[in-house]
């Protein structure tokens, strides 16, 4: 499977259940080459940043590292999986190897003003026949952007002379869009400190076979909206992993739920906004799978090595059938532009 794959031939963004997509330009070729145009801007901002002194170093977009990687991890979907959340392989009672990586990142320090961490998971889930597909989170339901446009503009911004950060941002993008682009900054930050007890979301949205579009989060089994009613399971989760409960302690298998938030309409649910969330009022969530992730040490010899092998891999949000392909403006934008859709 090509981890790049084209736009479907002749697509013009539309899809079954009345959603579309909304091309720069109004065509995929057109919207091609601009965003080949931000991505030659990007490499000249990252090649700037390179040139700085140390001293500004923090001052460059996100990079991860890697707080925990696994190679034995298992999405187990609901054994009662409405046909209607079913696509693909993900089917009821279906249970798939995954490869996990956790990771956190720290920078933007020029545009918020501070230390900024912000937390992110990687999924790489094995598919019957040799296909793999990457699920890419992080640690807010929003995108700092709204579109690739906003994007590199924000990254010449934060790569700028440090005084004229705010100047630049609210001449560029005015009071009440700057005050947006801090508050979803301050909001990917300000969760859980521990990689495990906090929940991930989707870079915008993805198709979801004929379900159409949908975002998507895992949840942590520590959040309350994760909470299972005693001997309900239809995830089969007591099959050779035994009981798993809510804030069992380490030596126990971690736990997160895999919910998808199914596409309305554009005015409820945008797909070319990535920075508007789907209100849960609007489109309900609806738990699918549990991703269960055995206790190991990971400080051990072996655990290291795992850990060294999948920080090695690239996972990428276009890493996916073309059922599952990624929807959006920025979303589009990062099979061009140099490592935005990667970690």
């Amino acid at each position: 499977m090509d981890d790049r794959h084209e736009l479907p031939p002749g697509a013009s963004g539309a899809g079954i259940g009345g959603w579309a997509e909304s091309y720069f330009g109004g065509a995929p070729d057109i919207e091609d080459a601009y965003f080949r145009e931000l991505s030659e801007m990007m490499v000249g901002i990252r090649r700037a940043v390179r040139n700085k002194s140390s001293s500004q170093v923090a001052r460059r977009a996100f990079h991860p590292e890697i707080a925990i990687g696994v190679e034995n991890a298992e999405l187990a979907f609901r054994k009662d999986l409405s046909p209607d959340l079913a696509a693909g392989f993900f089917t009821a009672g279906a249970r798939l190897p995954a490869i996990v990586r956790f990771w956190r990142a720290t920078g933007a320090t020029a545009i918020s003003g501070g230390s900024v961490r912000v937390r992110g998971a990687g999924l790489r889930i094995n598919l019957p026949g040799g296909d793999s597909h990457d699920l890419i989170l992080t640690s807010s339901p929003i995108s700092l952007a709204r579109d690739a446009t906003q994007l590199v503009a924000i990254a010449r911004i934060g790569a700028g002379p440090r005084r004229l950060i705010m100047q630049r941002m609210l001449g560029n993008f005015g009071h009440v869009e700057t005050l947006r682009i801090l508050r979803a900054l301050r909001r990917a930050t300000h969760q859980s400190t521990d990689s495990f007890q906090q929940s991930y979301w989707s870079r915008g949205a993805v198709l979801w076979g004929e379900v159409g579009p949908v975002r998507y989060r895992l949840v942590s089994s520590n959040a309350s909206c994760a909470t299972v009613p005693r001997g309900f399971d239809p995830y089969g989760l007591a099959d050779g992993v035994g009981v798993l409960k809510a804030g069992a302690q380490r030596e126990t298998h971690l736990l997160f739920f895999l919910h998808i938030q199914k596409f309305v309409n554009n005015d409820l649910t945008p797909i070319e906004d990535a920075s508007a969330e789907w209100n849960e009022s609007d489109s309900p969530w609806f738990a699918v799978a549990a991703l269960i992730i055995p206790f190991q040490d990971t400080l051990a010899p072996q655990g290291r090595e795992i850990r060294d092998r999948v920080d090695a891999l690239d996972f990428h949000s276009w890493h996916a059938p073309e059922e599952f392909r990624p929807l959006g403006n920025l979303n589009r934008a990062y099979r061009i532009l140099p490592c935005d859709g990667q970690w």
